[in-house]
């Protein structure tokens, strides 16, 4: 069974003016200090026929905005064309990372990518093949990059709350922290992938460059995706089924309800043990899945699992910190939880919940599915400055209703 004491989440079998003015020569120069959390101020870079480039946030917190619109291969190519070289670096250097860390040979992602093909939808290869026509880079390399995910170890937190623990708003919050690997510069290509598919409907996949699956994301439907690894059924584990990022992509792009999720959810040939938590702006409140190829149980507050010590039920609040009965982060993340009850928003979530637990240190995303807005951090890079982890870093604030609405008003030119 996975270990409860964590201090960091190695890699395993795997896997974004100075101002001064007229001061005084005795006066000692101040750094200018950046804002914990930042509106996205979104700027074009460059057009193609099926896709536009922009980037958004500050300094060595800025990150890509890739919006794409047409067919599978349409929005593959396009993506490729644009971060030709993001793409080869990300995904050459994460494959790379694995063959070292695993000891085991680049050719072992093909044997995941031959098992769970038959249950991988075709729209997801067009969207692959593309992608490598684009870049340059070779179709195996591409599908090897998008199949690290099913073989990795992701270890997060999350939580959504509404109704009474939100009653100074009343929106729906939830928050999608992903800890893993932030020493091996995984975090370089930071990118928020905005789809306008010719099926489906718009959403966002927050990701790096050359990530067709979804681990964190948000859709015109007001749904929101999190989710956390773990290891309760490894018994059961196979690549035999559809991976994992690949089923909550199809949430976010043709679900239009927290209904339609669980039924999805829970009818999938699912693969390995993960804990999801999928939010509806909707009907105002999320949802937690414990699933693995075996099992998919589904929580509310009041039935939420386990109850220990560390890990009470919260009225209007489903939650685990880093994974499944952790009492170390289940602990504080439960304190922190009750210490804002009533006024836990977005703000608070940033400022004080995230950092005190300390979790979300490869990405950090919080989701207002009320207002639809997000907030984005990301772990610094290799070449950037500040703090290492995301939730001690800067937030990008986007508005997704605008977003949406931008994306498919280009989509129609």
């Amino acid at each position: 069974m996975y270990s409860k004491k964590i201090s960091t989440v190695l890699l395993s079998t795997i896997l974004l003016l100075n101002f001064s003015c007229g001061k005084k020569e005795t006066e000692k120069p101040v750094e200018k200090k950046s804002e914990k959390i930042v509106k996205a101020k979104i700027t074009k870079l460059k057009d193609t026929a099926h896709g536009r480039l922009a980037i958004a946030g500050e300094g060595g917190d800025k990150m890509f905005v890739l919006t794409l619109w047409g067919t599978p291969y349409e929005m593959g190519k396009a993506y490729g064309e644009m971060l030709k070289d993001e793409i080869s670096g990300h995904i050459k250097h994460i494959v790379k990372l694995r063959v070292q860390i695993s000891g085991q040979p680049a050719e072992s992602l093909d044997k995941v990518y031959e098992a769970a093909k038959p249950y991988i939808d075709q729209y997801y290869l067009n969207e692959m093949k593309g992608i490598a026509d684009g870049s340059g880079m070779s179709f195996q390399d591409v599908v090897r990059g998008n199949m690290i995910g099913e073989a990795g170890v992701w270890h997060c937190s999350l939580f959504g709350a509404w109704g009474k623990a939100t009653s100074a708003d009343g929106h729906l919050y939830q928050l999608r922290s992903l800890d893993y690997e932030i020493k091996a510069n995984i975090q370089k290509y930071p990118v928020i992938v905005v789809y306008v598919p010719n099926e489906g409907h718009p959403f966002a996949n927050i990701s790096w460059a050359g990530v067709v699956g979804c681990i964190s994301g948000i859709s015109k439907e007001r749904l929101a995706i999190s989710q956390i690894g773990d290891d309760y059924d490894k018994a059961n584990d196979t690549s035999v089924g559809i991976p994992f990022m690949f089923l909550l992509r199809d949430v976010m792009q043709f679900d239009n309800s927290l209904d339609e999720a669980i039924a999805r959810i829970k009818n999938a040939k699912r693969t390995r043990s993960l804990i999801y938590g999928i939010g509806d702006g909707e009907l105002g409140y999320l949802r937690g899945f414990q699933t693995s190829h075996t099992l998919c149980n589904v929580f509310n507050w009041d039935n939420l699992e386990p109850v220990t010590a560390t890990h009470k039920r919260i009225e209007d609040i489903v939650y685990w910190g880093m994974s499944w009965d952790v009492p170390s982060y289940d602990g504080p993340l439960h304190d922190k939880l009750i210490e804002h009850y009533g006024h836990i928003n977005a703000e608070v979530t940033i400022k004080d919940i995230v950092t005190s637990v300390g979790t979300g240190d490869l990405q950090t995303v919080v989701y207002d599915l009320t207002a639809m807005k997000i907030w984005v951090a990301n772990a610094k890079a290799d070449d950037e400055s500040g703090p290492l982890a995301a939730y001690d870093r800067q937030f990008v604030e986007f508005d997704m209703n605008k977003v949406f609405s931008d994306a498919e008003r280009m989509a129609k030119k």
